[in-house]
This record gives C-alpha cells, sequence and structure tokens, in this order.
C-alpha cells in the first residue's frame, strides 16, 4: 500500500512540473485597456473615465518588454498621473499624452492612434473610423496616424 501512496506522489510531481507556465500578456492587456478608456471618454462629455489599474499595466508592460523599456518608463508617468485625475479636462490632458507615448505600438494589436489637429492630443481606438473624444461636438474631427 505504500508504494501505491509514493507512485501516487511521485506522478503528481511529475505532472505539477510538466504544466506549462503561460505568462500574461500585459501589454495587449495595457492596449485592450486604452481602447476601453477611449470609449468610455466617447460615452459622456461630462463624465470621468476609469483609468484605475492602468498604470500597474504600463508597469507590467515595461518590466515584460525590455526593449521598449524607454517608452513605458515614459509612459508610466502620465498613467500614474491619468489614475489620480481630479478633472475629465485632466483625465484628456493625461490619457492624449500617454497614448502619444505609446501610438507606435497600437498596430501590434490591431489598434489604430489618431490625431487631433485641433486639440493636439492623440488617441488608440479599434476602429479605423475617426471618433475624437475630445470634441464632443466635431467627433470625425482628427486623422489616423497608423
Amino acid at each position: 500500500m505504500r508504494n501505491v501512496f509514493a507512485y501516487l506522489a511521485a506522478a503528481s510531481i511529475v505532472a505539477a512540473s510538466a504544466v506549462p507556465v503561460v505568462e500574461e500578456n500585459f501589454e495587449e492587456k495595457l492596449f485592450e485597456r486604452l481602447s476601453r478608456f477611449h470609449e468610455e471618454l466617447l460615452s459622456s462629455e461630462e463624465r470621468k473615465g476609469n483609468a484605475r489599474g492602468l498604470a500597474s499595466l504600463v508597469r507590467e508592460s515595461k518590466r515584460t518588454f525590455p526593449e521598449t523599456r524607454v517608452l513605458y518608463a515614459k509612459a508610466l508617468t502620465f498613467a500614474e498621473l491619468l489614475e489620480k485625475a481630479i478633472t475629465r479636462k485632466d483625465q484628456e490632458f493625461l490619457y492624449g499624452e500617454l497614448t502619444f507615448a505609446l501610438q507606435s505600438l497600437a498596430p501590434k494589436y490591431g489598434l489604430h492612434a489618431f490625431y487631433c489637429p485641433l486639440t493636439q492630443k492623440t488617441w488608440i481606438a479599434k476602429t479605423e473610423t475617426v471618433r475624437n473624444p475630445y470634441l464632443p461636438e466635431m467627433r470625425e474631427s482628427g486623422k489616423r496616424v497608423n
């Protein structure tokens, strides 16, 4: 009987060590989150978007992708401030700066970066259609950057 337990214990150790460890893709989650934040800004002219969790996603992306470390270091400052922003206007400014810093990486995840010449701000969105989150009266104002 003792041999059976020893066999089961050994088998469970071997099976547990054979399970592949899948590392989360924080960068992909970050860009999904940025796109969702864009949608939140579009949904209301006055209400702030929920920026919670953006800074931790930027931090993890910085750690996981060393080749874009400098890019993420700059973005981290804006993400941390965005989470703490008090007004919608502050959020829009910080979101514009954050997406400007990360716009070159958006196509990697099937997203598009846009620029509004009137506000001089960028945003990242899922669709190719211009939907400006900064000018409610002029949602079509802007151009696709990539």
